[in-house]
């Protein structure tokens, strides 16, 4: 049986990481100032309150857990395939259901260190509602996803790719990449959004529970996406049960 005042997080750290650029680990295990992250990223939690972490693995798992051997209030999920970030929270949500968990849960990434204080202020958020959703001003993460609004109420999330994607291809071909330069993008991303413009036609809006928005409106918002939650479990497994892909 699970405590009471035992608070959980869900840690994802079952992706390639093909962004590093290198396969010799996961992408958790790699030192940041001599620490690997995903020990960081424990060690910053329990400090803001949280004592019990299910780590979800997929890609080079015994390279997790042999990273994290002796860590406490430790147990594991593995994602066998890598079906996007919602199958991934799911299989760590369903071995909290499988124990016994009930309560407020944090799913974060396994790359991304929190700072004790933000993660004490999910926790004494949750009692509030049923999802507190961690945003950042744009500025603090130019090339995150951006948070839609409209008047206060949130939207959905665009991803800068599509965002921008959307914003060049009425452009005439020849002032795509300059006006892309503009947006922020890393060469990457860039050539796959100038690629697909070449392919059109696109649409001009991104359609976000109901309500279409231009690329304008998207890049005109306050907030990027950090990729930090804290839900209520029921809830959530609820919720991740009736979306598809």
């Amino acid at each position: 049986m699970i405590m009471k005042n035992n608070i959980a997080a869900v840690i994802l750290a079952a992706g390639k990481g093909s962004r590093m650029n290198d396969n010799s680990t996961n992408k958790v295990c790699f030192n940041c100032a001599g620490v690997p992250v995903i020990r960081r990223i424990l060690g910053e939690m329990r400090a803001g309150g949280v004592s019990l972490f299910v780590i979800v693995v997929g890609h080079k798992a015994q390279d997790v857990m042999d990273c994290l051997d002796g860590e406490p209030g430790v147990i594991y999920a593995y994602q066998k395939e890598q079906k996007g970030t919602g199958h991934a929270a799911l299989c760590g949500l369903s071995v909290l259901r499988d124990i016994g968990y009930a309560g407020p849960v944090i799913i974060s990434m396994g790359d991304k260190i929190i700072a004790p204080g933000v993660v004490a202020g999910l926790i004494a958020h949750a009692g509030a509602a049923q999802a507190v959703w961690g945003v950042q001003p744009v500025a603090a993460n130019p090339g995150g996803g951006r948070v839609v609004t409209d008047n206060g109420r949130p939207f959905g999330v665009v991803e800068l790719a599509d965002a921008a994607l959307l914003a060049v291809s009425p452009l005439p071909p020849e002032s795509r990449a300059e006006a892309l330069r503009g947006l922020g993008l890393n060469e990457k991303k860039a050539a796959k959004v100038l690629a697909a413009a070449e392919k059109g036609p696109l649409r001009s809006t991104a359609t976000l529970c109901g309500r279409d928005f231009t690329a304008a409106e998207i890049l005109a918002t306050r907030y990027a996406n950090a990729g930090l939650y804290c839900f209520d479990t029921d809830a959530i497994i609820d919720a991740l049960g009736q979306i598809g892909s």
